[in-house]
C-alpha cells in the first residue's frame, strides 16, 4: 500500500474533519462529534494488551519464561505489535483520545484527524489551537497540537506544537529548537495526562512567538548565493554519498522549491520564510523513494528533524 495507514481491522484506522486527507483513505466525520465517534471512527476503539513472552527448546518439555520481556497485542485483531521490556508503560489509544477530550472541553481545541499508523505500532491524534493568521498577506499559517505515542519501543509518548501552511498543507515544527514546545514522555514513565497538559501551557507562547519568527524571516531576502551556503549546511548531517552535497538530490530539489517550483512560491519569494517552506515542501510531500513513510518521517523522524533544523538555522 502506498501509505503506512493501519488497515489491519479491516479498514483505515483514520478520521477527520474537512479536507480529505492526500492518501484518500479514512472516515469524514462532522465538527464536533464526540470523543467516542471519534475512537470509533479513527479505529482506535481497541486496548494494547500485555503477554508473557515463552520459547521452546530441546532441552525442555514446556515452553519457558524469557523473564524481563513482555509482548504486546491487540485486542481487536490479536496482532502483536513488539516485544518490548517489563518496564515498559504503554499509553493506550483510549488515552490519546482522551488528552484531547479534556483539552476541546476546555474550549480552544478541536479535533481534526486521528488514526494508528503501521499495523496499529503508531497511533495520534491532531487538533487546532483556535485561528490562524497571515505571516504576509494571503499567507495563512494555523497552530495545532499533535500527541503520539508508539508500541513497538522506537519513540516515546509525544505531545508537540506544530502549525500548518495553509496554501500548501506544510507542517513546521514551530520551535527554536527540538525541547522547546515539545512534551516527550518516556515509556520507562508514566504517562500524567494532567502534567503534559500543565507542560503544554506555553503554547499559546509558542504560537506568538512563531508568529513573530516568521513574520521577520519573510523579510529578509536571501540571494543565490546565500541559499546554497545554507541548503549545504542544512543537509550537511544527512549526507553520507560519494558527490558534493550541492550535487544531491536534494539539494538540487529544495533550490528548485526556493526558486520558484514551490506552491504559494508567489506569496513568500525569496526569502528566509520561503526557503522555510521549500524545505517543509520536500519533506512533507516529496521526501524519500515512496510515500510508504513520509507521514512518519515527517511527525516523528527524520524529515521532522530536517525542518526543526531548517528553522534553527534561519532564525540564528
Amino acid at each position: 500500500m502506498a501509505h503506512m495507514i493501519d488497515e489491519t481491522s479491516g479498514a483505515a484506522a483514520i478520521a477527520f474533519i474537512g479536507q480529505t486527507p492526500w492518501h484518500g483513505l479514512g472516515q469524514a466525520l462532522t465538527a464536533g462529534a464526540d470523543i467516542g465517534t471519534w475512537t470509533r471512527e479513527a479505529r482506535l476503539d481497541y486496548t494494547v494488551l500485555e503477554s508473557p513472552v515463552l520459547y521452546r527448546t530441546a532441552a525442555a518439555s514446556e515452553p519457558e519464561l524469557f523473564k524481563g520481556r513482555k509482548v504486546l497485542h491487540r485486542s481487536d485483531t490479536g496482532g502483536a505489535l513488539a516485544v518490548v521490556s517489563d518496564g515498559y508503560h504503554v499509553v493506550q489509544p483510549a488515552e490519546v483520545m482522551g488528552f484531547f477530550e479534556r483539552l476541546v472541553g476546555l474550549g480552544g481545541f478541536q479535533l481534526e484527524t486521528a488514526g494508528a499508523l503501521s499495523y496499529g505500532r503508531r497511533v495520534w491524534a491532531l487538533a487546532s489551537v483556535g485561528a490562524g493568521a497571515d505571516v504576509v498577506d494571503g499567507d495563512v499559517v494555523k497552530p495545532y497540537l499533535l500527541l503520539g505515542t508508539s508500541y513497538d519501543g522506537t519513540m516515546a509518548t509525544v505531545a508537540k506544537f506544530t502549525t500548518i501552511r495553509v496554501v500548501c498543507n506544510n507542517t513546521i515544527t514551530a520551535a527554536l529548537n527540538d525541547t522547546q514546545g515539545t512534551v516527550r514522555v518516556l515509556h520507562s514513565e508514566r504517562f500524567d495526562p494532567e502534567a503534559v497538559r500543565l507542560e503544554l501551557g506555553i503554547v499559546a507562547n509558542n504560537w506568538e512567538r512563531f508568529l513573530v519568527q516568521s513574520r521577520q524571516l519573510a523579510k529578509v531576502e536571501m540571494n543565490a548565493a546565500e541559499a546554497d551556503s545554507f541548503v549545504a549546511e542544512l543537509l550537511k548531517p544527512y549526507h553520507s554519498g560519494r558527490l558534493d552535497v550541492t550535487e544531491s538530490r536534494a539539494f538540487k530539489r529544495i533550490r528548485a522549491l526556493f526558486d520558484g517550483a514551490s506552491i504559494g512560491n508567489e506569496l513568500a519569494g525569496a526569502s528566509r520564510w520561503g526557503m522555510l517552506n521549500a524545505v517543509t515542501e520536500l519533506v512533507d510531500h516529496e521526501r524519500g523513494r515512496s510515500d510508504n513513510t513520509r507521514l512518519e518521517s515527517a511527525w516523528f523522524g527524520t524529515g521532522a528533524a530536517i525542518k526543526a533544523r531548517a528553522l534553527e538555522l534561519l532564525t540564528a
